[in-house]
C-alpha cells in the first residue's frame, strides 16, 4: 500500500532529513482531501463491512514504527558529527542501550494501556458463554455461580438494549466529529485507566 511505503520511507531517514516528515504530511493531507472530494462527488459510497481485527496493517506499522526508531538511532549515533570523538565501541554501547530503553517503555505502555480494555475482554467472554449455551442448549440452572465473569476492579458496565451501529429505517445521517466530546471521551478513559492501575496495586 502507498500509505505504508510512504510512512516507511518517512519515518526510517527522519534525523536525516526532518524535512520529509513535512513535506509527507503535506502530501497526506492534499490526497486526503482529494479523496474525500472524488468519495462524494464522483464515486458511489463504499460500502462498510465487519472485520474481526485490522490487520495486517495493525501489526505492519507496529514492525516499522520498531525499525524506524532503530535506523534512527543507528544514524544519530553512527553517521552524526556529535559523536566523532567516541569509537566504535563506546557507540555500539549507547545504540543497544537506548534500543533497549525503547523496547522496555514500549511494552510498559502496552500494560499500561492495552489494545483491548478488561471491561470489553469481560463483555467478550459472557457473549462466547451465551452463544456457546445457546448452541448447545444449556439451561440456565438456578444457583449457577458466575463469578468467573465477574470483574469487582472494573465500573458498572453500560449495556444497550440494542446494537448502536445498527440504524433504523430512514437514519441515513452521517457521523458529525466533535473535537471536544472525543476529548472528553480520551480524559475519562485515561482517568478510568488510571483509577484501576492504582486500585489494583493498593
Amino acid at each position: 500500500d502507498d500509505a505504508l511505503l510512504s510512512h516507511g520511507f518517512t519515518s526510517f531517514f527522519a534525523v536525516a532529513s526532518p524535512w520529509v516528515c513535512a513535506a509527507s504530511l503535506v502530501g497526506c493531507w492534499i490526497e486526503t482531501v482529494l479523496d474525500m472530494k472524488s468519495l462524494l462527488d464522483n464515486r458511489q459510497r463504499p460500502i462498510p463491512y465487519r472485520a474481526r481485527s485490522n490487520e495486517p496493517w495493525s501489526t505492519a506499522y507496529d514492525l516499522y514504527g520498531v525499525l524506524a526508531a532503530s535506523t534512527n538511532i543507528f544514524l544519530l549515533i553512527f553517521a552524526s558529527k556529535e559523536y566523532d570523538s567516541w569509537n566504535y565501541t563506546e557507540k555500539l554501547v549507547l545504540f543497544i542501550y537506548l534500543e533497549h530503553m525503547i523496547l522496555i517503555a514500549r511494552l510498559v505502555l502496552r500494560l499500561i494501556f492495552p489494545q483491548v480494555p478488561g471491561n470489553v475482554e469481560l463483555l467478550q467472554l459472557k457473549q462466547e458463554h451465551m452463544v456457546h449455551r445457546c448452541l448447545e442448549n444449556i439451561k440456565v440452572e438456578q444457583n449457577q455461580d458466575f463469578s468467573m465473569f465477574r470483574d469487582h476492579r472494573s465500573s458498572n458496565i453500560q449495556v444497550f438494549d440494542q446494537d448502536i451501529m445498527d440504524r433504523e429505517d430512514g437514519d441515513d445521517r452521517e457521523p458529525e466529529f466533535d473535537l471536544t466530546a472525543s476529548m472528553h471521551v480520551l480524559r475519562e478513559g485515561l482517568e478510568e485507566e488510571a483509577g484501576r492501575i492504582l486500585g489494583r496495586k493498593h
